[in-house]
């Protein structure tokens, strides 16, 4: 009983947070010019395989580390890090991947502690 209730919660926070962040990001890369619907779509998938493992991990290793600030900010470095690369390679526009990322996790990171805040 106690399994089924942590993995519905699991999924229900890994949906809520993909959602937001998807939202979030897409309305920061709507900001952007020279944006095209290949790298909207772009932005989506990388949140797609990107958000999930975050939230995972997060999930699991939060309050396992010495430090929930440095754990968060290691995870948000992985996650700025790998998706520029991405971006680097996949952006059709003429953005800086670097900080294309920077901004939409951005928007996704403060967003998100806003909607929490809120609700």
């Amino acid at each position: 009983m106690m399994e089924t209730w942590i993995a519905v919660s699991l999924i229900k926070g890994l949906l809520r947070s993909l959602l937001l962040t998807e939202i979030l990001e897409l309305a920061a890369a709507a900001c952007f010019p020279q944006r095209n619907k290949r790298d909207f779509l772009l932005v989506f998938l990388v949140n797609v395989i990107t958000n999930p493992v975050v939230v995972y991990l997060d999930y699991w290793f939060r309050f396992r580390m010495p430090s929930v600030v440095l754990w968060i900010a290691i995870l948000e470095f992985a996650v700025w890090l790998s998706e520029a690369w991405i971006y680097r390679k996949c952006l059709t526009g003429r953005q800086n991947p670097f900080f294309y990322s920077l901004v939409l996790n951005a928007a996704s990171y403060f967003g998100g502690m806003v909607c929490n805040w809120i609700l």
